[in-house]
């Protein structure tokens, strides 16, 4: 249980009515849905766009345009659509309370894989009461234009996506069980090759089962952070304010266990845009800190990925390495020297470690540059940050390792914080196949 004040404090997991695309419609559910607003570039825009007159792009990250105000813009254009669906029964709120079990079937690596999910309303907390813990900082621009969709739409497009530990697998018992009665309400192959699957529970004793089992569960926040800082912002505003608190207390996720076996986790690469810094002098300053090999020149992406995969030896290593990839087109193996205690980062990850010893000290990346995302860019393809550099559209890329999910998620227990863009969850959740408005629960 969660332990504050010498009380109990738990986790409030609920079933939800959900929103969802009107299955008799007609509608070709592989042209309605869309990744996370934050990985939507505008060319991906266009395209989403383009696929279907009701992709919920249009809710979830509608177009700006040139002569937007106050008065007409993204948000309000949003919030006009989704009522014009709802009146239109484009979507529909389902008729009873329900948990939504979830499944993504998708291929890394040529291996198969399938993600398990739970859609449900989780209920608002400050993260300091540990019912909702994050696990990485975040970046105040996005959570500007997220508030604003949230006060003009009152609604979740997009689950959250949280994490939660069952090593023994006990809820997955209750939902599988679930799987042998039912047909999935939603089934459909995306233009991706990915495979979509949800069944709606409304059994009241499978509820009451799944309730009672998230009860005394920490929910970590693995994708979302933003949203789930904007959605506690939106209902204290409206606590303040008195306006039916309780209707804005929770916030759609999709819950997964960290040790289902469809939960890959990537590194996110860190790449240098602005510096005076030649590729010779940069490997001097470094000498203080890390070893240095040169490594083969690579001519593809299989070489690079074989031999980043053969000298990365894990993000908390005490030798830890890094890649770098310079602009002679160069790639070097980083391993860190043996440091005194008082020079050690804490904690003692990779992501930490390049960004207190080199991020900070040789670029001067402080946290306000990180915020702003000032000089720096994050790509998890290894190929494309090469490009970067060898295009220069960057000056230096680092690679970094694969994160170890459960040394985070531990560290999350305590109050530790990673630096953004630490993890980076394969695939993203689908945003269009359940939604919330809010209420609802």
């Amino acid at each position: 249980m969660h332990k504050k004040d010498g009380g109990l404090k738990m986790t409030n997991v609920l079933p939800i009515r959900g929103l969802r695309f009107n299955h008799t419609a007609g509608l070709d559910f592989s042209k309605l849905i869309s990744p996370p607003y934050d990985v939507i570039t505008d060319e991906m825009q266009d395209e989403y766009y383009k696929k279907s007159p009701y992709n919920v792009i249009r809710l979830e990250y509608a177009k700006s345009f040139s002569g937007d105000n106050h008065h007409e813009n993204k948000y309000m254009r949003a919030a006009t659509v989704f009522k014009e669906w709802l009146n239109k029964g484009i979507l529909l709120k389902e008729k009873k309370p329900a948990f939504y079990l979830y499944e993504q079937h998708f291929t890394s690596s040529q291996k198969k894989y399938i993600r398990k999910g739970l859609f449900c309303g989780v209920a608002l907390s400050p993260f300091e009461e540990g019912q909702v813990v994050p696990h990485e900082e975040t970046m105040s621009n996005p959570k500007a234009d997220r508030l604003e969709l949230l006060r003009h739409c009152e609604a979740n497009f997009s689950p959250i996506f949280g994490l939660f530990k069952d090593k023994s697998k006990k809820l997955e018992s209750y939902t599988e069980a679930i799987k042998k009665k039912q047909e999935p309400a939603i089934a459909f192959t995306a233009d991706d090759g990915q495979q979509h699957m949800v069944w709606v529970i409304t059994d009241l004793a499978v509820i009451e089962k799944i309730k009672t089992f998230f009860e005394d569960k920490s929910i970590f926040i693995a994708d979302g952070h933003h949203r789930y800082e904007t959605a506690l912002q939106f209902y204290l505003e409206k606590k303040e304010l008195e306006q039916s608190k309780e209707r804005y207390g929770h916030a759609l996720m999709a819950l997964v266990n960290i040790y289902d076996e469809g939960l890959l986790t990537f590194p996110t690469h860190r790449l240098i845009t602005q510096s005076e810094i030649t590729g010779t002098e940069l490997l001097e300053k470094l000498t203080r800190y890390f070893s240095i090999k040169e490594l083969p020149r690579v001519k593809s992406r299989d070489e690079l990925l074989s031999i980043l995969d053969k000298f990365l030896t894990g993000a908390t290593q005490e030798k830890m390495t890094f890649g770098l990839y310079t602009p002679e087109q160069k790639l070097f193996l980083l391993t860190l020297k043996e440091l005194a205690e008082k020079e050690k980062p804490f904690p003692w990850l990779d992501t930490v470690v390049l960004q207190e010893l080199v991020l900070s000290d040789i670029f001067s990346l402080g946290e306000a540059e990180r915020q702003k995302e000032s000089g720096l860019i994050y790509l998890r393809d290894e190929w494309e940050a090469k490009q970067f550099v060898d295009n220069k559209d960057a000056r230096f890329a680092f690679f970094v390792n694969k994160p170890p999910l459960e040394e985070i998620i531990n560290l999350s227990e305590k109050g530790i914080r990673m630096p953004q863009k630490s993890t980076y969850f394969y695939p993203k959740l689908a945003t269009g196949l359940i939604m919330l408005k809010l209420g609802e629960v």
